[in-house]
């Protein structure tokens, strides 16, 4: 073989050797999933996924290096995905007992939630926050929601309707078929304005209850350390203001 034939083979060959020996880096494919929460996460006409939960894991991906991809679902088919590991991120629980049996939530809460009663304008009612004024009236609540500690404490004595979309309990509500809709602010004022009922219907003080919600992860050693990855990368963007000026945009309000 000619010297500058073979000089080439041979740089060939250790330019495969060191090539095998670099580590190859693959960014992870990550599917978040949930049901549609005005502001929160949601999917335009265009078919654009957009909200604060979107915006979060959009940053938190790009920082991780990670394809991140999103899904919308009804809510109780959300949860099944991700406590069967058919998806790594849910968007937007609150968290619960048992919830926390099924799924690992995110360390620090990324939105707040003011749980209220509806009512038609039209129905005449004393409400102080006790629960006892609902017996003998018929109150709807969203399939897969919580509704606060004292609220799920009562929910026996109370025997509420069950509705499977937000869309759904409005409805109800409007055709008197219920007197009470259980929800949170931001969410049904989203709907009722889409609905154009925004002047059928009263919001009762005192509130319910508030929730938080999170980013939930699936229950395996990959998506605990995407956990633990975006956990950080979650308090950056806290601390350099960023979350806030996401917020701030969207209009929703943000845990202490």
């Amino acid at each position: 073989m000619h010297m500058t034939s073979l000089k080439l083979v041979l740089r060939l060959l250790l330019f495969g050797a060191l090539n095998l020996a670099m580590p190859v880096s693959h960014a992870a494919q990550v599917l978040a999933v949930g049901t549609e929460f005005a502001n929160v996460f949601e999917r335009s006409a265009s078919g654009e996924y957009t909200g604060l939960g979107v915006d979060i894991l959009r940053a938190l991906a790009k920082q991780n290096g990670d394809d991140i991809r999103f899904e919308i679902y009804p809510w109780a088919r959300a949860q099944w995905m991700l406590e069967n590991e058919q998806a790594q991120i849910l968007v937007g629980p609150y968290k619960t007992s048992e919830r926390e049996g099924k799924f690992i939530f995110a360390k620090r809460a990324f939105y707040r939630d003011l749980m209220v009663l509806y009512v038609r304008k039209t129905f005449e009612v004393h409400w102080d926050g006790n629960y006892t004024a609902i017996p003998g009236h018929r109150l709807v609540v969203i399939n897969g929601w919580v509704y606060g500690s004292q609220f799920e404490s009562q929910r026996a004595s109370i025997k509420p309707v069950l509705a499977n979309t937000l869309t759904n309990g409005l409805n109800m509500l409007v055709a008197k078929r219920v007197d009470f809709l259980a929800a949170n602010i931001r969410n049904a004022e989203a709907t009722m304005k889409a609905m154009g009922i925004n002047n059928e219907l009263l919001m009762l003080e005192p509130y319910m209850d508030t929730q938080d919600g999170y980013l939930a992860y699936c229950k395996n050693a990959a998506c605990e350390q995407l956990r633990n990855h975006y956990d950080e990368l979650y308090e950056q963007l806290r601390s350099g203001g960023a979350l806030q000026a996401m917020a701030r945009k969207l209009g929703v309000r943000l845990p202490p």
